[in-house]
């Protein structure tokens, strides 16, 4: 016996009013919570990469928003008993850099869904070095901090990264951090933008892969987003102190120094 017409048809219907449905909600959706690009754009926007973005589908949006740079050349010895031996050290004619990044994470919430403000805001910091595995440049975390409680264990448990929580606050001309870990005091100024980034200042900022160092067969965890738009900056007060890293440089005394707007970011699993 066949299925009969009239069954077939109201089952389309159905179908077809989910996925209109689905595709107004979603409408909705974006409109209550715009983005300055479209993703496609940023997709679309890859002449800059070292490599092609993922074939498969993005995960997670996120905002890296009015980010502070600080970076450090180190010493190789020393980073090298921080970075788990799976990981190679990268190099930049022979020097060893870790940099300290400020910024304010927003709007992070994963593909189809939306931001919801106390989970999807939050100010962070975090310490970073620079490492190589099978030939691709990325970056390994030695210390996130993160504003908010709930988010920064979500963070933790669901990216595996050394998330813990801090009092962070900041204005547009200021960054407080008081941690167990790190303490940071820092009043700025933004000044001129560079319109020619160096080498160093790409090979520093420029970074679409990241690394969590704990299984010796992982691969990277793939991030896209278009070119860091860099400013110079110019410090009042810069008081920054690492409890474990101490002896790693002298954070008072940064010797590359940026500021940037920020940048929309799209992360694959």
């Amino acid at each position: 016996m066949g299925i009969d017409p009239l069954v077939i048809s109201i089952a389309s219907l159905v179908t077809s009013l989910k996925v209109l449905n689905f595709k107004y909600i979603l409408a909705i959706v974006r409109s209550l919570f715009p983005m300055k690009e479209p993703i496609k754009t940023i997709l679309h926007t890859v002449d800059h990469r070292p490599w092609s973005i993922p074939n498969h589908s993005w995960f997670w949006y996120q905002e890296w928003n009015d980010a502070i740079f600080l970076h450090y050349q180190v010493d190789g010895k020393r980073l090298r008993e921080l970075v788990p031996r799976h990981l190679e050290l990268d190099q930049f004619d022979g020097e060893h850099w870790v940099s300290v990044v400020a910024f304010t994470m927003d709007k992070v919430h994963p593909r189809f869904t939306f931001p919801i403000e106390f989970l999807s805001t939050f100010h962070e910091v975090n310490l970073r070095t620079y490492v190589t595995r099978d030939g691709k440049p990325g970056v390994y975390f030695l210390s996130i901090e993160a504003e908010k409680i709930l988010p920064t264990l979500f963070a933790r448990l669901a990216s595996g990264l050394p998330y813990k929580h801090s009092p962070i606050s900041r204005t547009n001309k200021t960054y407080s951090v008081h941690g167990k870990r790190c303490e940071i005091g820092i009043d700025f100024l933004t000044k001129d933008k560079i319109d020619s980034p160096t080498p160093k200042e790409l090979w520093l900022t420029e970074r679409y892969s990241l690394y969590r160092g704990k299984n010796p067969d992982e691969t990277a965890m793939d991030v896209h987003h278009k070119p860091w738009e860099l400013f110079q900056v110019e410090f009042m007060k810069l008081n920054l102190r690492y409890a474990a890293y101490d002896g790693l440089g002298n954070f008072g005394n940064p010797n590359v120094c940026h500021y940037s707007p920020g940048v929309q970011v799209l992360a694959w699993l």
